[in-house]
Parts: C-alpha cells; sequence; structure tokens
C-alpha cells in the first residue's frame, strides 16, 4: 500500500463531502447492474454560470414513448450511504487498466506468502488465520491486520480488500457509510441469522444484504432488482416469490431472505467457493461459467486481474462483502465498539380474507395505517391478494399488541366489505368491458384494484370485481364480440390457405407483445409475424389487428378475439382497400397517362391535389420529369372525376367493385387470384437529386 494514497485520501477528503452531496441518485448494487462511468472532480470556473436545467414534458414524453421513458425506467432508489461508497469506489480504485500479464495491484502481494512447502487445504482441524501481507519498502504497516479476528467467510489479503478496510476505519466518509448500514442491521438481524442457520450457511453472508441494499426492503435498483436482497423478476419467480400486481414478495425481508439463502447455497454448490459464489450473484451465474471457460480458470482473485474477464463492480463487490465481515467481527478495532443498533420491529401476524384493504385492517386494530402498509410492503395494491379457486386468507402483519383488537373485528370486518369475485382479464379484453361484464363501473374497478393512472391491465392480469351471480355468469362464458356491424380489417395481400385452420382477429392493446399473443392463441411468432408482414423488433402498436390461423379446436377462451364471419377482410393494395382507405375518402382514385412536360406537382395542381400527396402517392421527386404515357396515381376530388375521366384516367373508388374482400380460401374450394399490389417501388433518385 503507498503511503501517498492515504495522504492523497484525505487531502481530498473536505470536497469530496460535497460532490457526493450534489450526485444524484444511483441505482443500488444488483446482480447485472452497470457501474456508473467514473467523474471528474475538477471544479468548474467561478466565473462561468450554471447551465439552466432543461424543463421537460414528461407527460408528453411517456406518450411518445408509449410508457414509462428511459429516464423513469433509470430511477432507482438507493440509501446515501451507499451512494457514498459507491462514489468513493472511483477514488479507491481508479480505472487504471494493467497491463496484459503483470501482476496487479503492484503494492501488496497477491498470494499469501510460504516457504515452498505444498499447502493443505485439508487438515481436519480448524484453519487458523493467515498472515498479513508483507509490508514493502515504503507501503503502509499491514502488521494490524494479523490481530483482526477472522469472519467465517474465507478471508484474503488482497489490496482490495486492505483498502475497503482502511477506508472503513480511516476516512469520515466510510465511517458514516459503516455507522449508518450497520446500525439498520439489528432489524432483519435476526430474520437473517436465522434463515442462514437453517441451511447451515455461513453467518457472514448477511453482509451480501448490506452491501446490496443497506438492509432497506423497498430498496429498488435502476435494473429492476428489489428489496433486501435486491432480486430481480425472473430470479424472484425461480425461487419461489410472487411478483405481479398484487404482490410481490420481492419487498418482504422473511420471504426474499429465504429466497436468498437458497440461491447462495445453489451457487456456492455450483462453483464450490464463496468468492465465486458471490460474484456470480453480482453477475449472473451463466455470464460467470462462461468466463471460467473462456479464461480457464477458475480462481476469483486471478479472473479479478485479468483484462477484460469480469466486469468492474464484481471486483470490488466481492472484496467489499469480505472487508464489511471483517469489520462486523472486529467493531472495536475499527472504532465502532459503542455503535448502536435499531431495534427489529415487533409485529404480530393475523389471518385477513382474500381482498381486504389495509386501511380497512388498521381501522379494525386501531392503528394507522401507513404503519400497516410500511409493514407489509409486498402488498403492492392495498389489499390483500385474490385468491384463487376462493382459497385461503392472506397474513397480514401488524404492530404488536394490536393482533388482538383485529381478530375480536374480523367478523365484522368481513361482513362490511363488499362481495367481490377474482376475475382474470383475457389477453385483448378492455376495462371497459371487464366493467360491463361485471355491470360496474371503470372508476369502481380503478378503486377496487388500486390501477394507477396510466396503468395498462393486460391479459392474465387479476382483478377484484364485485360480486354479481349474473354478472359472473357471462364472465365465465366463452368469448364473443358483441353485436356490431363488421369491422374492416386490413390484411397483407399474400394468401394463406389452411385447410384444417379457421382464422381469427386479435386488437392489439397497449403493451401487447407478439410471443404473449402467439402463446395465447397457440401459435408460434414466426408465424404470426409471417401472417401479418411484421418486423419482429419493432413494438406493436394499440390498435393494430392482427390476422391469426388457429386450428380448430384451439381454446380461445382466455383472449378476445374477431371470428372471420364478424370482419370485413381488407386486403392491403387492392381496390376495397383504397375505397375504404381514411386517405381516399370523398375522393376517387385514378391512374392517368402522363404528358410531354409533366411533372408530379403539375398534374397535382391540375386536379387540386397537393403536390406532397402526390409524392407520398407516386413516391418519387413532384419535380421530377415524367415520361410521355407514364402511369401516374392521383387522388381525386369527387367534383373532378369527370375531368379525369376526359385525360384518360380509370378509376378506382367508393363507387367501383371490388373483386375479394378477403385472401383467405375456404378449405375445399379454389383459392381466390391474389388481390392487386399498388405496384414495385421505382428506382431511388441519384445522391444528387435527393432533397
Amino acid at each position: 500500500m503507498k503511503a501517498t494514497w492515504c495522504a492523497r485520501l484525505a487531502a481530498v477528503g473536505a470536497g469530496w463531502a460535497v460532490l457526493v452531496s450534489a450526485s444524484p441518485a444511483r441505482a443500488a448494487d444488483a446482480p447485472g447492474s452497470k457501474s456508473p462511468r467514473p467523474a471528474t472532480a475538477a471544479a468548474k470556473p467561478a466565473s462561468r454560470a450554471p447551465k439552466a436545467a432543461r424543463l421537460t414534458d414528461t407527460g408528453s414524453r411517456r406518450s411518445i414513448a408509449g410508457g414509462p421513458t428511459a429516464d423513469d425506467a433509470s430511477l432507482g432508489v438507493e440509501s446515501p450511504e451507499l451512494r457514498a461508497l459507491r462514489e468513493a469506489e472511483r477514488e479507491l480504485f481508479p480505472p487504471a487498466a494493467p497491463a496484459p500479464g503483470a501482476a496487479w495491484p503492484a503494492d501488496l502481494p497477491l498470494l499469501l506468502p510460504h516457504d515452498g512447502e505444498p499447502d493443505v487445504h485439508g487438515s481436519g482441524v480448524p484453519p487458523g488465520p493467515p498472515p498479513p501481507p508483507a509490508s514493502a519498502a515504503g507501503a503502509s504497516d499491514t502488521a494490524w491486520l494479523a490481530r483482526l479476528e477472522l469472519p467465517d467467510l474465507p478471508i484474503r489479503w488482497d489490496e482490495r480488500v486492505v483498502r475497503y478496510l482502511e477506508f472503513f476505519r480511516d476516512d469520515p466518509r466510510g465511517r458514516t457509510a459503516f455507522t449508518n448500514l450497520f446500525r439498520r442491521w439489528g432489524r432483519a438481524r435476526d430474520v437473517i441469522r436465522r434463515a442462514l442457520r437453517k441451511k447451515s450457511l455461513p453467518d457472514d453472508l448477511a453482509w451480501v444484504a448490506m452491501i446490496e441494499s443497506g438492509f432497506d426492503p423497498t430498496a429498488r435498483s435502476s435494473s429492476g432488482a428489489v428489496g433486501v436482497w435486491q432480486f430481480m423478476p425472473e430470479t424472484a419467480r425461480i425461487y419461489g416469490l410472487v411478483v405481479d400486481r398484487w404482490l410481490d414478495q420481492r419487498y418482504s425481508t422473511q420471504l426474499a431472505t429465504a429466497a436468498a439463502v437458497d440461491l447462495l447455497g445453489d451457487l456456492h454448490r455450483r462453483f464450490g467457493t464463496w468468492e465465486l459464489a458471490l460474484a456470480a450473484y453480482n453477475m449472473g451465474y451463466g455470464g460467470l461459467y462462461s468466463v471460467i471457460r473462456r479464461y480457464n480458470t477458475n480462481d476469483f482473485w486471478s479472473l479479478s486481474r485479468i483484462e477484460g474477464s469480469l466486469p468492474w463492480e464484481t471486483t470490488l463487490y466481492v472484496p467489499k462483502i469480505l472487508a464489511a465481515s471483517v469489520v462486523a467481527h472486529n467493531l472495536a478495532a475499527f472504532g465502532y465498539a459503542d455503535l448502536p443498533l435499531d431495534a427489529p420491529v415487533d409485529t404480530e401476524e393475523v389471518d385477513v380474507p382474500p381482498g381486504t384493504s389495509l386501511a380497512a385492517v388498521a381501522q379494525a386494530a386501531g392503528c394507522d395505517p401507513k404503519d400497516v402498509e410500511a409493514l407489509n410492503p409486498e402488498l403492492r395494491a392495498g389489499r390483500t391478494p385474490p385468491a384463487a379457486d376462493g382459497g385461503g386468507p392472506y397474513a397480514v402483519r401488524v404492530p404488536a399488541g394490536k393482533a388482538a383488537a383485529l381478530v375480536r373485528a374480523l367478523g365484522k370486518l368481513h361482513r362490511d366489505q363488499p362481495a367481490l369475485d377474482r376475475y382474470v382479464v383475457r389477453f385483448g379484453e378492455t376495462l371497459e368491458q371487464v366493467a360491463a361484464a361485471h355491470r360496474t363501473t371503470v372508476q369502481k374497478l380503478v378503486e377496487l384494484n388500486s390501477i394507477a393512472p396510466g396503468e395498462a391491465v393486460r391479459g392474465g392480469a387479476v382483478l377484484l370485481v364485485p360480486a354479481v351471480e349474473e354478472a359472473a355468469a357471462v364472465a365465465k362464458e366463452p368469448a364473443a364480440a358483441p353485436a356490431a356491424p363488421k369491422q374492416s380489417v386490413v390484411v397483407p395481400a399474400e394468401v394463406f390457405v389452411y385447410p384444417d385452420r379457421r382464422r381469427v382477429f386479435y386488437r392489439v392493446l397497449v403493451g401487447d407483445t407478439l410471443k404473449e399473443i402467439a402463446a395465447a392463441t397457440h401459435v408460434s411468432v414466426d408465424d404470426l409475424r409471417r401472417w401479418n408482414d411484421l418486423d419482429a423488433g419493432a413494438r406493436l402498436e394499440e390498435g393494430m389487428t392482427l390476422q391469426v390461423f388457429v386450428a380448430r379446436d384451439a381454446d380461445l377462451s382466455r383472449i378476445v378475439v374477431v371470428p372471420e364471419s364478424e370482419a370485413r377482410v381488407v386486403p392491403v393494395g387492392s381496390e376495397d382497400f383504397f375505397a375504404s382507405s381514411d386517405l381516399t375518402k370523398g375522393i376517387k382514385r385514378v391512374t392517368i397517362a402522363a404528358k410531354t412536360g409533366d411533372t408530379l406537382e403539375a398534374i397535382g395542381k391540375r386536379f387540386g391535389v397537393s403536390s406532397r400527396t402526390m409524392e407520398r402517392i407516386n413516391r418519387r421527386g413532384r419535380g421530377e420529369a415524367l415520361k410521355p404515357g407514364e402511369p401516374v396515381v392521383v387522388y381525386v376530388p369527387g367534383r373532378l372525376v369527370a375531368a379525369a375521366a376526359g385525360e384518360g384516367a380509370s378509376a378506382s373508388g367508393a363507387g367501383s367493385s371490388t373483386a375479394t374482400a378477403s385472401n383467405a380460401a375456404t378449405p375445399g374450394a379454389p383459392v381466390p387470384n391474389a388481390p392487386a399490389a399498388n405496384g414495385p417501388l421505382p428506382e431511388p433518385p441519384v445522391p444528387d437529386l435527393l432533397p
């Protein structure tokens, strides 16, 4: 350890506090998250006026994005202590890349010194503490490390571990961060220790939660990780946690801890060492596995020195947890002997019926609704979740001493609650349709289900609806479109014929994806994309209608579709398409022959059509000279159709007949002719002619 490092750290200490306090909130550590780029600490000249902050219209941005914007998605909650620790790491570990193959870092030996004899890894007796790294000339004294009590995780005196230890011991920022983070340990200590000991795992894995979230059950990262253990939704579901619009059990310290203990145990069984298990927790086990295979070593410390192997964040994540465990075992040596711990919150659990509001629970228990909400952060809608098939109650936590009052009031609470049913929304079903089927209003559904403004309630979502027997009976019947005039559906010109299938149409709602629609209709994504001429990488827009060729016996009870018999099919590019298109309402689509010297702009003026529209229709420049006799399409207002006819125009429009309105044949019948397309695209102009 170079002596100048501590001096440099102390010199910038005062200025760093200002920098940290002015930093924006950043996401907490989470598996797969990216570390922010190092920021410059150089001060701006005093004479330079601060730039005015941009004021954006958030509502309009969300409309353009079709939901949360990129800034919305990047917002996370991070404690000041974890944010300060992350900021300090930029200084503790500057992003200087080592030369390939060089020892890194060079100021402390990376391997424990030995006398050339083979290392004994299994002697049958508890291992003794490793000797501290030898102090090199000019390096800081590290003899104090030999006097430390070691945790039950393997400790290696790597230079990064030592830097974290000195940061927590000597730097005011590190002391403040550790003090506040460790103080919160008192809230979760009993739950975490009990879960670890139940699975015979090291107690010191608890410090993973401290580094991940600061023991904050409401923490969330920009990558979508949530809770004390910062679970991603997919991993949470694998380990038995419910994540839906009613419940997010990642916020439950008890349930998330049990899942995290199982995950850590599985990672240790997979990789064999706690260093690799912790690295996999941070970067994902698949990523770590590929790194081990690629670089052909399973030693974390070796991987952390190889250029391009582990993420920079992961190379610090493991030493940070190990350093925190050392400090926790040596509070007096690091100056934290008198550090008080927050008392754990004393609660009681009471089983309450499904769909019960937390406000009603608080009123019955005689306590503040905010206290009940804080004790049950996993209940996202302010109610106990609807139970499938009229299932059992849900255990709600209330402040200690309030359970008896709540139990006494449960009978009255149940009688006072309106009768509610559980309903699973079908794909393609809107709130208006759900409300109509259950004889209620959209506003009532919003209130019962705590539907946030702008929230898209999509297929598969579970809602509470008023219990009306007649309405429930209607809701359980197979989906059928209401009687109404046939709606026009535009489909690609290509003809698809399947004797063993039937065609239905699905209207896209906000947030729908090809994968979800394909799963609901029991077809493949590739077929769905081909049938509708779609780009798999583009987003489906609300209001689009997709044609789907489903098996004749396909179960479509969980999706709202329109059968082909109730739709008016319009192939794109056909005469019927142009006759019914919004672009051609009140006008006729005619094709005329260009005269010598004609341009699109000149022809448009003759028929009262703007040059921009002429360009859009014919896909070429308005001033480009046309060849005599070249066909030109014009959308002619009705009053000028006679003039167009005088130029020998052929017309198609609202009054013209249509050869076919469907591009799928009836099984056993001859395949109809494909509709005429609008013609191939013209050759692109040379670059010199581009505007």
